[in-house]
């Protein structure tokens, strides 16, 4: 005798499909949030335009200015990648530290310009070790967003390290002719 019962197969394309529609959101979500932060540089870009700022980025060893803008908006998509990243993990603390160095990255270009060597060395310094505090902090959180972030320490690093040489070399002690200004020499 022969019964008829629904035997019931597992259904192996659902789990796939919600898999893959997660990667895809994720995805889009990681796009979303490396944008961001060059959205944010872009108003603050239009703003300071408003009145009368324009940006100075760090160019090192003779390259093109243009060359220094491009890498700056790199560390400020990978500080938003980095950021959604290690956020996901579930550790809120890490948008403080993020957020902090994601604004001084972005105030920097702006506020180059009235400083002198030593006052841009001072805030390249600062904004260095805020770095190391953040990729330190995010590192605990997720490896693969803390490696995202050594570039950025790299730039930073390379600034901090570059502009402590120039505050140095035309600052006192190191320079003592830079104030000394001798006097014309009298006519006969």
């Amino acid at each position: 005798m022969a019964t008829n019962s629904a035997v019931l197969l597992p259904q192996s394309t659902r789990p796939h499909a919600v898999s893959a529609n997660a990667r895809y959101r994720a995805a889009f979500g990681l796009l979303i949030a490396a944008g961001l932060p060059l959205g944010l540089f872009g108003l603050v870009n239009l703003a300071a335009e408003a009145v009368g700022l324009i940006p100075l980025f760090f160019a090192p060893f003779g390259l093109p200015g243009w060359l220094g803008a491009v890498a700056h908006l790199a560390m400020l998509q990978l500080l938003g990648a980095a950021g959604w990243i290690a956020t996901r993990k579930g550790d809120i603390s890490l948008h403080l530290w993020l957020g902090a160095l994601m604004a001084g990255v972005i105030a920097v270009p702006f506020i180059t310009a009235p400083l002198d060597s030593l006052q841009m060395s001072i805030v390249s310094v600062v904004l260095f070790l805020l770095a190391l505090a953040t990729i330190q902090r995010v590192g605990k959180a997720s490896r693969t967003a803390g490696w995202l972030l050594v570039p950025v320490l790299g730039w930073l690093g390379l600034s901090a390290a570059l502009g402590m040489v120039l505050a140095a070399a035309w600052t006192p002690p190191f320079a003592l002719t830079q104030g000394m200004d001798n006097a014309p020499p009298a006519a006969g």
